[in-house]
């Protein structure tokens, strides 16, 4: 499972696993990101590469940016 994008404007992240792609909700527990794949909650930085990025809003813009690990 590798997670493709992270849109936090919205609340979703878009994941690949077995060849498909799938977009999962995502919510903040404890300052940390998770999103729910087949009933189970998966922390996103477990899943991030080097080419994940985010969608992003701050001080009314939108804006992607690569994740950093």
């Amino acid at each position: 499972m590798l997670v493709l994008g992270i849109n936090k404007v919205l609340k979703w992240v878009q994941i690949t696993t077995g060849g498909r792609r799938y977009t999962c909700p995502t919510k903040e527990i404890n300052g940390e990101l998770f999103f729910i794949f087949k009933k189970d909650w998966h922390k996103v930085m477990d899943f991030v590469s080097n080419h994940t990025t985010e969608l992003v809003s701050e001080g009314g813009k939108v804006f992607s940016r690569v994740i950093k690990k």
